[in-house]
């Protein structure tokens, strides 16, 4: 098949090239200028410059494909509100009228859990059919959701679409990127305290993302949408599993959001002057304040997907972070 994949020189998106071209099918990836290609060429994967806002700059690379996967994003929680409106909402929007006016065939969107807006508090985790918690509690969330709406639309004219909802990928072989940052900075001992740690967030790993994502191009009905969520852990469990594999002593104390935002605005500065991040930004904080338990049972249902849990994907990611 020849497929066009936006956001291939990205966290999730490196990962599927490789697995698409080295299944046989023909990748066309969209990169931007300033993208580092080299390990899409070498390769051999053929890659079209174009912006997710400049919908001509995509018509060459689409042309002609079966399928588009559009993984791009924009994942700076704390970046200009401009950008992630360009590209979260109106580029998802550029991707999906440009592939239903070419009659590309098949269209998947790779989305996020952000696009629920959190799980309810202390309640089972949610499906697909969850309506969203708003108002959404970070730019990013508020972004995807409407980037994921504005895709729908399309859908309802008959582009055939399907999406998958992955929850916090973390996993080599990056190390900083997906939640890969997370896990290192409680590797290393880097949060002095934990912020919402008795929230749960869902956990799956890279190469069980880009399986599922395999399995719905090869399986999945058209319409049909699937979470991709992995294990469901809080945030002061999953930093002592951290611990008990060798890493840096679990943070012992907890602060409510209210407090740590408090906190970020007087410690910022310091960190700055010491040429580190913080461990948290105010977007970050944001995402805190809700639960992220989600389940996949559909996609492990339907599409026969069988994702590894924390005690077999850990292991590796942090032997692969400590060697960093």
């Amino acid at each position: 098949m020849r497929i066009f994949l936006t956001g291939a020189t990205g966290y999730i998106g490196k990962a599927l090239a490789r697995r698409l071209h080295g299944e046989g099918h023909e990748v066309r990836a969209l990169v931007r200028p300033t993208s580092v290609v080299g390990p899409l060429t070498e390769l051999g994967i053929a890659t079209f410059v174009g912006d997710l806002a400049d919908r001509y700059s995509l018509r060459e690379g689409m042309s002609g494909c079966d399928w588009v996967v559009h993984a791009a994003a924009e994942l700076d929680l704390d970046g200009p509100a401009e950008r992630m409106q360009a590209a979260n909402v109106t580029g998802s929007e550029n991707v999906a009228s440009l592939a239903f006016k070419l009659g590309v065939g098949r269209f998947l969107s790779v989305s996020s859990m952000a696009f629920f807006g959190g799980s309810p508090e202390g309640g089972p985790p949610a499906t697909e059919e969850q309506p969203p918690l708003t108002p959404f509690p970070s730019l990013y969330s508020a972004t995807k959701h409407a980037g994921e709406l504005a895709i729908r639309e399309w859908g309802k004219r008959g582009l055939k679409l399907n999406t998958v909802y992955p929850s916090l990928v973390y996993g080599p072989p990056a190390k900083r990127s997906g939640s890969n940052a997370i896990l290192s900075q409680l590797w290393r001992g880097r949060f002095p305290v934990l912020v919402g740690g008795r929230k749960r967030t869902s956990w799956v790993f890279l190469d069980d993302v880009v399986e599922a994502i395999v399995r719905v191009m090869e399986r999945a009905p058209v319409g049909r949408d699937y979470l991709l969520a992995g294990e469901v852990v809080a945030l002061r469990d999953l930093a002592a599993r951290v611990e008990a594999l060798g890493g840096a002593r679990a943070p012992r104390l907890d602060l409510p959001v209210g407090v740590a935002r408090a906190a970020l605005a007087v410690a910022a500065p310091f960190f700055r002057l010491a040429g580190r991040r913080p461990p948290f930004t105010p977007g970050q904080l944001g995402s805190l304040t809700r639960e992220w338990a989600f389940d996949d049972s559909r996609a492990r249902r339907e599409l026969g997907w069988t994702p590894r849990g924390l005690a077999q994907g850990l292991p590796p990611t942090l032997a692969f972070l400590a060697a960093a």
